[in-house]
């Protein structure tokens, strides 16, 4: 395993050198771009809240994200996006995935065959663990 320092590092000024932009992005440094985010810490997977370089690197998701700055604007804030409405995101994701399912000949797998889940059948719990 990676030390906390090592993993953010690598997420940060490392990726930043591997595309060379480290003189542009990468840090919080005056001069540089600064994009942000702020993570919602009192969740119970990242709680306690002791070693936050540990919790971070090791136990926070993108669900966890609270807020987001881009280089200088707020995107996001306590998860509200302003600029974007929720309902127009998921009707254009579902109009994308259908155009997708169609474009590729699969329209029929978009949706599960009639009485699929009346043949589903019921496994007892020690064979799924490859217990006999």
């Amino acid at each position: 395993m990676l030390p906390e320092g090592k993993s953010l590092e690598l997420c940060t000024i490392d990726a930043a050198r591997a595309l060379g932009l480290e003189q542009q992005i990468g840090s919080l440094e005056i001069g540089k771009k600064a994009d942000v985010i702020l993570i919602d810490g009192r969740k119970p997977h990242l709680w306690p809240p002791v070693m936050a370089l540990n919790r971070i690197t090791h136990f926070a998701t993108a669900a966890d994200v609270d807020t987001v700055i881009v280089d200088g604007s707020v995107l996001m804030e306590a998860r509200k996006i302003p600029h974007l409405s929720l309902g127009d995101v998921l009707d254009a994701a579902e109009a994308e995935a259908e155009r997708a399912f169609v474009n590729s000949g699969h329209a029929a797998a978009r949706r599960e065959a009639p009485g699929s889940w009346r043949s589903a059948v019921r496994v007892p719990a020690g064979r799924l663990l490859g217990c006999r």
